[in-house]
């Protein structure tokens, strides 16, 4: 290229400082001898100034779509950096915990048992028992907003409590459901056993339920094995006993069944299925476990748009799991709105006030609120990294009491009985796994691709240029001022004006004679 020989005086123009003209003779050579795609026809010496115009606004136009397509490959690299990939079909179910089985009774409390405790009881002026347990209802205003009730209401159950030095939790424990009162016979991996070995009263937004293998305070969690199969399931007969049950004024025949996480609390968030008496019903599950690879735990909470448990701490609930993040905000909400909390949530973590009758119309005024349906309302809830989902299938055939049958587990069966029975259909389950989308190499490498796409490109590109810009810009630069300091010294100088020069006026020129 002959960066070492001396510029003639014809190569040197005068009419722009020493830098300028080392910086175009650097970008000639660099377009004459450049890999990356076009720049060398913006420096032909045998094309026009439109042709190196073109050239150099098609080299313009494709660099731009090189760095839009790398922008848009950081962008993703950035805000998707994860993929699903199913690590194995065929795990054995016996790794894990058999799901936890939260069955609910359609209606709060015994109305036997009710009717016989507030016979005990001293009761308001005026109000007698019948009364009493017609008013019953009014304990769904601490769940739902379908119903407002009037102040009297409102009082005459206050005054219940009062006159008989009861709080609200404790007159609920004298009016719920027991869960020997609900399960009449229990069936587990083929062996019958009693029900209160297996079923625990719980606490769920439905109330008081009774639950298996659920880890909740309070609750001393079985940590029962899953087997795959029917015969290795949980099979429950389902019996009210309560000879004041009365299903059209329930409006109701069953119960509730619900599947959740080991660590959820129970909740509307839980797979709900209904279970209906006369019935038998086979509720099939299929469990899908979500875990994550080394390298995605590594990343930031930003970057994996998940957490894990022991990222996020609840006030209200002990484990972190998005149904318990939803409902620690309605929890929250509650106090912020009515300085309390329903009994149903109260896990003795905060010192927060039970809600008492007289906080129900705040909570039916507020449900909108509470339930987070306004956005000002709702909260940071993000999604946990590793957890299960179950797939519940429910099948139902009419139940015949009469039916001679060889095993024990069905003897004694009564009308209006219901029979469920929960297994895992599989002795085998799905784990996904969340790994990485992409890494820093794959991003190096789809940025080099959209680069050599559109104006070929690479690494050794990026080098060059430095090189013409560092190395032989300051070779350059050198023998412009060596030429320039040699034509002083022969004693002649072409001063040529700028605007000669700029607008190829023909001027005459100036010699400056040095003696």
């Amino acid at each position: 290229m002959g960066h070492e020989e001396e510029l003639t005086p014809e190569q040197v123009d005068v009419g722009v400082s020493p830098l300028r003209g080392s910086l175009r003779r650097t970008w000639t050579d660099f377009c004459a001898t450049s890999s990356i795609h076009g720049l060398r026809y913006t420096r032909d010496e045998d094309t026009n100034r439109i042709v190196h115009f073109v050239w150099l606004l098609i080299s313009l136009v494709m660099f731009s779509c090189a760095v839009a397509m790398a922008h848009t490959f950081y962008v993703d690299f950035r805000s998707n950096p994860t993929r699903m990939n199913v690590e194995s079909d065929y795990t054995p179910v016996s790794s894990l915990y058999f799901p936890p089985v939260t069955i609910c009774p359609e209606v709060l409390f015994n109305m036997q048992k009710s009717k016989q405790f507030l016979a005990t009881l001293r009761l308001p002026q005026g109000a007698d028992v019948a009364g009493i347990l017609r008013q019953l209802h009014i304990f769904y205003g601490f769940m739902l907003d379908d119903e407002r009730f009037a102040d009297q209401d409102i009082e005459q159950m206050e005054a219940v409590l009062s006159l008989n030095n009861l709080s609200l939790e404790q007159l609920v424990d004298h009016l719920r459901w027991d869960c020997r009162e609900i399960l009449y016979r229990c069936r587990y991996h083929g062996k019958i056993v009693d029900c209160s070995d297996l079923f625990q009263l719980s606490k769920t937004f439905f109330g008081n339920c009774c639950s298996f293998n659920l880890r909740q305070q309070g609750l001393n969690f079985t940590g029962q094995r899953a087997v795959g199969g029917l015969g290795s399931g949980l099979s429950v007969i389902l019996r009210y006993q309560d000879a004041n049950y009365d299903p059209l004024q329930s409006y109701s025949y069953g119960v509730k069944l619900l599947i959740q996480e080991t660590n959820a609390f129970p909740s509307a968030h839980a797979v709900a299925k209904f279970v209906a008496f006369n019935t038998e019903v086979f509720a099939a599950l299929r469990p899908e476990e979500t875990f994550c690879s080394a390298a995605v735990k590594a990343l930031a909470i930003e970057e994996r748009n998940c957490v894990f448990g022991n990222e996020f701490h609840l006030r209200y609930f002990p484990d972190y799991v998005y149904p318990n993040c939803e409902l620690n905000c309605r929890v929250t909400n509650m106090v912020k709105f009515c300085g309390c909390h329903t009994y149903f949530f109260d896990f003795n973590r905060t010192s927060d006030r039970i809600c008492s009758f007289r906080d129900i119309p705040c909570l039916v005024d507020n449900f909108a609120s509470i339930i987070t349906r306004e956005r000002s309302t709702q909260c940071y809830c993000p999604l946990t990294c590793e957890h299960f989902d179950y797939d519940v299938q429910i099948s139902n055939f009419p139940l015949h009491p009469d039916m001679p049958v060889v095993d024990p587990f069905y003897s004694g069966i009564a009308e209006n009985d219901g029979i469920l029975h929960v297994f895992i259909n599989s002795i085998s389950y799905r784990r996904i796994r969340q790994d990485l989308l992409s890494n820093m190499v794959t991003l190096v490498s789809n940025l080099g691709s959209a680069f050599s796409l559109f104006v070929g490109m690479s690494m050794l590109s990026v080098v060059e240029i430095l090189y013409y810009f560092s190395v032989i810009l300051r070779k350059n630069y050198v023998q412009e001022c060596r030429a320039r300091r040699k034509m002083l010294q022969r004693g002649t100088k072409c001063a040529l004006p700028k605007t000669s020069y700029a607008h190829k006026t023909p001027k005459k020129s100036v010699f400056i004679i040095h003696k």
